[in-house]
């Protein structure tokens, strides 16, 4: 059980290749009696497309991941990473958002969000994104969303302050 939690957390902090060898390895022995954590599968998965290019076998994992414990944003994470090492983002975006609404707060899925660089939806989606009103009504959106988030950092502070 060790060796599964030493390749988990090897692929958690980017070390795929050492988390391939390691999960791997696990597998091998087969002490687990199929009863697997999604987690494993999903890094698993990850490593083995990014790692060795079996992509098709590493969505596969990713997939059934996600089937076992679907309420686990990592699973999603990986899941998404892996459909664009396979180069289909539509796939990723999808996989993406579904991790985003278990947790919206969930740092490795907003950090992939920024890089795939998805953009919130127009304002008015029948003008055209540069339409001045679009750019407008963008700008109020971000800044009353900024100052929500402020209030909530300012509150939760203060909660904890207060213990």
């Amino acid at each position: 059980m060790e060796t599964l939690v030493l390749g988990i957390r090897a692929c958690s902090q980017g070390e795929w290749r050492d988390g391939l060898t390691l999960l791997s390895r696990f597998e091998h022995r087969g002490a687990h009696n199929g009863q697997l954590p999604g987690l494993f599968y999903s890094y698993l998965g990850h490593a083995m497309a990014r790692c060795e290019g079996r992509k098709e076998d590493g969505l596969a994992m990713c997939l059934h991941a996600v089937e076992i414990q679907p309420f686990q944003p990592v699973n999603y994470l990986n899941l998404a990473r892996s459909y664009l090492l396979a180069r289909n983002r539509q796939e990723a975006t999808l996989a993406l958002l579904r991790g985003l609404a278990l947790d919206p707060d969930h740092r490795g899925l907003l950090a992939f969000q920024r890089r795939l660089g998805i953009r919130r939806r127009r304002p008015l989606r029948f003008l055209a994104r540069a339409n001045r009103f679009n750019r407008l009504l963008g700008q109020l959106r971000a800044s009353s969303r900024a100052r929500r988030e402020a209030f909530r950092r300012k509150r939760k502070t203060e909660e904890v302050a207060r213990l």
